[in-house]
């Protein structure tokens, strides 16, 4: 597909964001499809979820993405097949490089580290994941973590400030 399609397709996905119902839900779900070039059979994108860097983001079968996240996907983020998201969940795949003590660290340059989340995974409420963690298959992540390391794994409970793990299934 070309890169103006998928722009148009973006700019699709904005603009369905601002309504909810089922005919927006479905524009949501084949903007999306447009603007990452791949099919999303089961996608579920609630009208709140904001997207940017969908050029490096990759879903797979039955994702849903529920009220109020946000998945910031300019360093690439792949979600698996059968991933359940919660409300008010952020996953992020920048993070600001502090190393020049003479520049504020909001003027240095953004290190974008790709994030991975595996197949049959649920991620509660008010979740946040940092740039470079990878989630492995069958995980539970519960409300209020934040994810800060990888669980490649897979298997597990995980949660906590930072998140540990706390049950093996």
């Amino acid at each position: 597909m070309s890169r103006l399609f998928r722009k148009l397709s973006f700019r699709l996905y904005l603009a369905a964001s601002w309504f909810d119902g089922r005919l927006f839900r479905a524009l949501r779900k084949r903007a999306i499809e447009g603007a990452t070039g791949r099919k999303t059979p089961g996608l579920f994108i609630d009208s709140s979820v904001r997207i940017t860097g969908v050029n490096n983001l990759r879903l797979g079968r039955n994702v849903s993405m529920h009220y109020w996240s946000y998945f910031g996907a300019e360093g690439g983020l792949s979600i698996g097949n059968d991933v359940a998201i919660g409300h008010f969940c952020n996953i992020l795949t920048t993070d600001h490089d502090f190393s020049d003590a003479t520049l504020p660290i909001k003027e240095q340059p953004l290190i974008h580290r790709p994030v991975s989340i595996g197949d049959d995974v649920w991620i509660g409420s008010n979740v946040t994941i940092l740039a470079g963690v990878s989630i492995g298959p069958r995980t539970v992540i519960a409300a209020g973590a934040v994810v800060n390391q990888s669980f490649p794994e897979g298997g597990v409970v995980i949660g906590g400030v930072p998140a540990r793990v706390l049950k093996t299934l």
